[in-house]
């Protein structure tokens, strides 16, 4: 597993090479290609290019990888800390639709809400704004809300 960064995580062991995250990351949304195919054939692989950090990578932290992932090969740090501490609990969570606040596009954002601490932030695919992808700020941007706030 690799933690290079407080927003998601990557675990390869769950990878089924199935490239729902090279093409987020490629031509279906981003369009940054910091997520690619290394290798070919059995000994094929998802990496960064010259498998950099994903610090050091052209990765805009957008999170859309993390979105289209099916086996959970990426996920939302939040969300692995949470499961690793026996915490998540996707019954006790609800979502609710709203407006991304930080531009004037108006991508919808599905808030899950779990203990009153936002876990973490989704779009929904047949949205005909964002068709399931975000930037960083929509989709990462809630975490000061979590801060505890001093009086």
């Amino acid at each position: 597993m690799k933690v290079d960064n407080e927003l998601y995580v990557r675990d390869y062991s769950k990878c089924i090479l199935c490239y729902k995250c090279v093409e987020a990351c490629g031509e279906d949304a981003q369009n940054t290609f910091a997520i690619a195919v290394a290798g070919r054939g059995f000994d094929a692989r998802i990496s960064t290019e010259w498998a950099t950090p994903l610090p050091d990578s052209a990765c805009v932290y957008c999170g859309n990888c993390i979105g289209v992932c099916p086996t959970g090969a990426l996920m939302f740090k939040s969300e692995r800390d949470m499961r690793a501490q026996g915490t998540w609990d996707e019954s006790a969570q609800t979502v609710t639709e709203t407006i991304c606040p930080y531009c004037g596009v108006g991508c919808v954002l599905d808030l899950h809400v779990q203990d009153n601490t936002i876990v973490k932030v989704t779009s929904p695919m047949d949205s005909s704004v964002t068709d399931g992808h975000l930037c960083i700020k929509g989709r990462f941007g809630f975490e000061f809300t979590n801060e505890r706030r001093r009086p």
